[in-house]
């Protein structure tokens, strides 16, 4: 985390998920992170809050657009 990220390591690790696995469901993120549903449905509305944004989406727009989140391509092993 950097560039002024408002984010907690456990929220930048859901977000950074979301973009992963291309979904916010909280079932497939809580599987993946094995968390309960209900803590990623409290994750998420505590990274609304923080980035004052209405939706999982709008949150993750913002952090891209902020560079607060970003995946690295890794090369293809062949």
């Amino acid at each position: 985390m950097s560039n002024g990220n408002p984010l907690t390591p456990a929220l930048y690790k859901l977000m950074e998920a979301s973009l992963i696995l291309k979904t916010t469901d909280a079932k497939i993120l809580a599987t993946h992170l094995n968390r309960s549903p209900a803590t990623v449905r409290t994750e998420f509305q505590r990274i609304l809050a923080i980035m004052n944004v209405h939706c999982r989406y709008a949150a993750l727009k913002t952090a891209e657009d902020e560079g607060w989140l970003y995946i690295q391509d890794t090369p293809n092993k062949n």
